[in-house]
Order: structure tokens, then sequence, then C-alpha cells
């Protein structure tokens, strides 16, 4: 299955989701274009069933995807609208055509996260609040206002609701988390891709980066802990329904959180001052992997939530604890 579908998508995003097309949706936040591309390809309904019009395909038929999306630096919230019209059609409501974003609220009312999701023009957020969820319009904040330099989206508060619903047992703010873990898995791996590149093309004292044992060692670190955290964002996105299973959830954010660092750190040392250039498209990539470093969930706050989880079972090993709460059956299709 999963050739069938990544394939196709993978072509389409080599076509839409270029570095051109990033930088000027970074830039202005206007990605019609690339929104409109997603839309006609129908991957967006791909979780709703058959018989409303949807594709009926399971998540983990879509994680392979969702890798894709953040591998590409799509600059248009992919996995989170295919997620959010999966919810709004299980509520019994029919989605709007665009990108949605997830935006899980704490009970201060504010963003559960350092970092608001990256917006684009004309983009909905589904937000929840306990059991409530509703879906909002949003606006563009100003580039010039966001660190990374990127167009941040808001909610458009004076705005009504084009809907509201209620869904009990479902928590945006995992799969927002589990979302922004399989986004950085993805982008991680074309990092390697670059720096495996980079190193075989360039020369020093007579001889490519890459025959250097020092380069070798950086690079073979890069690339076991972008497996790992590949292998982790399966397992966080792994679930039957529509509920994850938060420590999945916390795995796969840590081990990602983690792993960027290095990813960026390596990337960067190998490349030079030339990574760091606007011109280069290295740091399009590490830019966007610190923001979804502080995005639904510190690393402390995911591994605090894995270890007291732990501490709660109690008695066996924690190998017995990895087995019952972190074995994923669905990825072994």
């Amino acid at each position: 299955m999963d050739n069938i579908l990544l394939d196709p998508f993978v072509r389409l995003l080599g076509e839409i989701s270029t570095p051109a097309a990033i930088r000027a949706a970074e830039a202005s936040g206007d990605a019609a274009a690339i929104q409109d591309a997603i839309e006609e390809s129908g991957f967006l309904d791909a979780l709703v069933p058959e018989e409303k019009g949807g594709a009926g395909l399971s998540l983990a038929d879509m994680v392979p995807l969702f890798l894709a999306a953040g591998e590409h630096l799509l600059p248009v919230a992919f996995a989170e609208t295919v997620v959010a019209r999966a919810l709004i059609d299980a509520a019994g409501a029919k989605a709007p055509a665009g990108a949605i974003l997830l935006w899980p609220l704490g009970p201060e009312g504010r963003l559960r996260s350092q970092a608001p999701p990256l917006g684009t023009q004309g983009a909905y957020a589904l937000v929840q609040r306990g059991e409530s969820f509703a879906l909002l319009p949003t606006r563009i904040v100003a580039r010039a206002d966001d660190p990374f330099r990127m167009t941040a989206a808001a909610l458009d508060e004076g705005a009504e609701p084009l809907l509201a619903f209620s869904a009990p047992g479902v928590d945006l703010f995992d799969w927002a988390a589990a979302i922004t873990a399989g986004n950085m898995a993805g982008a991680m791996g074309r990092v390697l891709d670059m720096a495996l590149h980079h190193v075989n093309e360039r020369q020093q004292f007579g001889r490519s980066l890459g025959k250097f044992q020092a380069i070798q060692q950086q690079l073979s670190m890069l690339a076991e802990r972008t497996v790992a955290a590949q292998v982790a964002a399966r397992i966080g996105l792994s679930a039957p329904g529509l509920t994850l299973d938060r420590c999945r959830v916390g795995v796969a954010k840590s081990v990602a959180h983690e792993a960027a660092g290095l990813s960026a750190a390596v990337a960067h040392a190998v490349h030079g001052a030339i990574g760091i250039s606007q011109e280069h498209d290295l740091q399009l990539y590490t830019r966007r992997l610190k923001r979804w470093q502080i995005s639904f969930g510190s690393d402390g706050y995911w591994a605090r939530h894995v270890g007291e989880a732990r501490l709660a079972a109690g008695e066996g090993t924690s190998v017995d604890f990895i087995r019952s709460r972190l074995a994923a059956p669905a990825l072994a299709d």
C-alpha cells in the first residue's frame, strides 16, 4: 500500500513544494496554489469513509505520507487537515475546503505550544476546549514578529465558528505533537541526504570530505538518530481509531526533539558557513526543525510524561512496560 499511495504523493510534492515555493510561502503566507494542488489530489479526505466521499484508508496507510510532507517541508497543513477532516466527519459535519490547523487550548485558554502553527492565507483552525471543538478562521501574524522568520497563524477571535461539535476521548494536543514528530522525522531524512551529498561532492586536501573518519562518525550518528526518529514517529502515529496513545506520542516527540538537535548541529558542521546562508536550502530545514522542537510540548514535558507512566505501571521490568504500552501492532502490516 505504501508505494501505491506514496509514489504519486512524493511526485506531487516534488512539483509543488520546491525551495522557491517554500521561501515564498514563509515570506507571505500565500500558498494558495500549493493548497489547491493538494486539495485536487484527494489525499485530504483519505481517512474519511468511502461512503462519505473519502478514501476509507487507515492511519497506518497515511503515516508515510505524513513523513513525506515533512521531508519536503510542505508549507501547508497536510497531516493536520487529514486528521481534522476525519474528526469533523466522525462528528457528522462537513469540513470546508482549505487547510485546517490543530489548535488545542489549555485550561487558561492559551494554545498549548510555545510556537504557533505556520500560517497560510485562508486556513482554518480546529480549536479544542475540553471535549468541545469549533472550527474558526485564522489570520496571519507578520513575519517580522516570528523569531524563525516565518508567517505564523493566529485565531480570528471575532469570527463566528463555522461549526461546533463534541468529541469525547480525542485530544488535539496529542495529534499535534505526533504530527509534529512525523514532520521532524521526515525533514531529518532530507537533512541527512543533503549532508551525505555535500561531503561526497566537497573536496578537501585532495579527497572528498566523506573520506575523513571524523566526518563518517558524525554522519553515522546522524543516520542512527534519523532512523530512530522515523521509527518513533510511526509509533506515535499508530492507532486503530482517532484517539492516540499519549505514551506513544511522548516517545515520538521526545525522540524527535533529541534527534533534531543533533541533525542540525552535524549538518551545519559538515556544510560549514555555506549552510547558514540564506541562499542555501539547509537553513530552510534546520530553522523548521528548531521551530518544531518548541511546538506542542518540549522533550522535557514528554519525557516526564513517559517516565511517570512507567512509574505508575508498578511491578514488572521496563521491557514489560514497553511491550504493553509502546508495542505498535498496526505497524507490522
